[in-house]
């Protein structure tokens, strides 16, 4: 009897056990059941990609290299065509891209050029996708760089935004007054006033040049922007009729004007009636006056050559270029500074160089017997004008030889 009585109270004791973990699991269930009051939704963030476009591609590939569908990728690119040409697209200009949580396309931003910006951007209520053209608005400031010259003018404005277009723009303006190949000077320095444009508070552009001082070897060259032209503070052009060279700085001379010279890949004595200059393959080529295209194509030996016909009888040639640009044919008007090509080795040329021909009235000139004619002084009725527009910029610039 006792032996069943505790048989009975071990089995009350399980049933009592188990009955108290189904009403806590019972309970258990009814808490996480309640919802939670005020607790915050979190939505998924879309996703953000900032890239620059790949070489070789498509619009349409950029987009599908990124997850997006390529019906839409080919829907987006169709919608695009009536106001930009997905040709166009260039290796290397920023885009940015954004992604619904869903990962379905939201905006699409790409760079045109400095002052031009596509958007493709969905539109909600239509459900369809909308694209633009948009022009930047830009903040206008001047800059004033202060450098001075350890080894090149490419090293001392290299560590500038856009130091390149600065350092063409200064090799433009003193090309007549300095040899940046071979009389820059350690110690030389350069100041100048630059416009430059902003947006969003990021630097975009240079503008032009307001004013410049270089310091070479003691002597001081200064330019100042008045009229869309150079002038040094007496107020003669910096500009003259024909640039020193068809190359930047002066470029090293390989092979000189000769009556007598062995060629180098025929044979035998014959006349050099030219210049050879040694440059890179891709350097670009200007016109060194503005003229009339006479020729624009291959020639012989010349390989791609273009002739162009200035004042005064005057003819240069251009030849062995590695690409004639496009706006290069027989009587397309040019302008001095205008690139007309690319340097290279077609033709009879044993290596990338520039071969520049002269001739007045058809009689060969050696072009490194040309000197420049006198600067043009500034009209007598502009004169006053121009010393009263230039004073604040003198200013400017005395200031920062003083600040030194």
């Amino acid at each position: 009897m006792g032996f069943y009585k505790c048989r009975v109270g071990v089995v009350w004791a399980l049933l009592v056990a188990c009955s108290a973990t189904v009403l806590v699991r019972h309970q258990e269930a009814q808490i996480e059941a309640v919802p939670i009051l005020n607790a915050p939704i979190i939505h998924p963030k879309p996703e953000i990609v900032e890239d620059t476009i790949p070489k070789n591609t498509t619009l349409v590939a950029t987009l599908v290299d990124y997850n997006i569908p390529v019906a839409l990728a080919n829907e987006v690119a169709d919608l695009i065509k009536p106001v930009f040409d997905v040709r166009q697209l260039r290796f290397g200009n920023p885009f940015r891209l954004e992604k619904e949580f869903d990962g379905s396309l939201k905006k699409f931003e790409y760079r045109i050029d400095d002052e031009r910006v596509l958007k493709v951007h969905k539109d909600e209520e239509a459900d369809s996708y909308k694209a633009q053209v948009e022009k930047l608005e830009f903040e206008a400031r001047e800059t004033v760089i202060d450098a001075e010259i350890e080894s090149s003018l490419w090293a001392a404005l290299g560590d500038e935004p856009r130091g390149d277009v600065l350092v063409h723009s200064i090799a433009q303006m003193f090309a007549w007054e300095v040899d940046f190949n071979t009389e820059i000077q350690r110690g030389d320095q350069i100041r100048m006033i630059v416009a430059s444009q902003y947006h969003d508070g990021k630097f975009v552009k240079y503008g032009k040049i307001q004013a410049a001082e270089l310091v070479n070897s003691g002597r001081v060259y200064r330019a100042f922007l008045f009229k869309d032209e150079y002038y040094d503070e007496k107020g003669n052009a910096v500009k003259r009729a024909m640039l020193a060279s068809p190359l930047q700085f002066n470029p090293r001379v390989t092979s000189g004007f000769s009556r007598r010279r062995l060629h180098p890949i025929l044979g035998g004595v014959r006349a050099h009636l030219a210049v050879d200059f040694g440059a890179p393959t891709g350097a670009p080529v200007v016109a060194v006056a503005s003229g009339t295209i006479v020729a624009a194509g291959v020639s012989g030996g010349y390989g791609n050559l273009v002739q162009i016909r200035h004042a005064n009888g005057l003819v240069t040639g251009y030849a062995h270029l590695s690409r004639i640009a496009a706006c290069m044919r027989r009587g397309a008007v040019v302008k001095q500074g205008d690139v007309i090509g690319l340097v290279g080795a077609t033709g009879l040329a044993t290596g990338p160089h520039l071969h520049y021909m002269m001739s007045r009235d058809g009689k060969a000139i050696n072009p490194l017997s040309m000197k420049s004619e006198p600067p043009v002084p500034i009209s007598a009725g502009l004169k006053d004008e121009f010393l009263q527009y230039i004073a604040d910029r003198q200013v400017q610039l005395t200031n920062l030889v003083a600040a030194k």
